[in-house]
């Protein structure tokens, strides 16, 4: 078994959790559990069983090499290997903004969470990025994340489900703008009516087409992009933390170490001493 966690977290359309590959024992098994975030499994060899639900409906397929499965977040699944021919796996965690619609262009989602290659053996490709950074040691994060974008687009061009998504221009330019916006004024104060005012937008309709387009709230972005660059500087440097509380856009100690502890689940301090340099 091998199992590695990506603690970087500078990337939005693609956030990656952990990534690993097990060769599992006889009815080896996860669940009935849920997962925090997407996971992916491609088998490379074996047999096994896959159980989730859509609606009302109990779903169950028996799944073989060659084939992937998709578990979603706070979905109740129970995987198992087969008792004579256990199969074995890859598997990558992940989330972000652009997941859903790469996802979509695959063809899987609830109703349909098994990837099946639209030609024999046309899953070689698809396999083959993941394959490459749990056996490549030492990758730059920035290697792993364009591995994993190497990982969808073949996702997307060897499934047999794959479909084209629609394409809204605005609404791609209407996120990005809010994004830069975001990138040049987080260490200072701003608010949901400052990015609304910049894209000349109603303060409720921007938020609904943020929220719909990322998933996230105009509020919850510009946190998790404070407390994400408030884990660089923890990590790359020496600074009090009052200081590093005022660089990413918060006046008061006890509102950062909060709001910090409410994202990453521990206190700054904390988290430096697991992760500095």
């Amino acid at each position: 078994m091998k199992n590695y966690l990506f603690l970087n977290k500078d990337y939005f359309d693609i956030t990656i959790y952990q990534y690993g590959y097990e060769y599992c024992k006889p009815y080896h098994t996860f669940g009935p559990g849920m997962r925090n975030h997407y996971l992916i499994h491609c088998i490379l060899s074996g047999t096994g069983t896959y159980r989730t639900t859509y609606g009302n409906q109990n779903l169950t397929y028996q799944l073989h090499a060659g084939q992937a499965f998709l578990i979603e977040p706070n979905r109740l699944v129970h995987y198992y290997a087969d008792g004579e021919n256990p199969w074995e796996y890859m598997w990558i965690e992940f989330d972000g903004m652009k997941v859903q619609e790469y996802l979509h262009q695959a063809g899987l989602g609830l109703s349909s969470p098994i990837y099946n290659a639209s030609v024999e053996k046309g899953y070689a490709n698809f396999f083959e990025p993941l394959r490459y950074i749990i056996n490549t040691p030492n990758l730059l994060p920035v290697e792993i994340i364009g591995q994993t974008y190497l990982f969808f687009a073949e996702l997307i061009k060897s499934s047999r489900n794959a479909k084209k998504l629609p394409k809204n221009n605005l609404l791609d330019f209407y996120i990005q703008s809010t994004i830069d916006y975001i990138e040049n004024h987080y260490m200072n104060e701003i608010s949901i009516e400052d990015m609304a005012a910049h894209l000349n937008l109603n303060r409720s309709y921007f938020s609904k087409i943020f929220k719909t387009a990322t998933k996230k709230s105009p509020q919850e972005f510009l946190i998790q992009y404070r407390i994400n660059k408030a884990c660089e500087l923890l990590r790359d440097s020496e600074m009090p933390i009052i200081q590093i509380a005022h660089l990413v856009g918060y006046n008061s100690q006890f509102h950062f170490s909060r709001t910090f502890k409410n994202v990453m689940s521990i206190s700054p301090s904390e988290w430096r001493k697991r992760n500095q340099i």
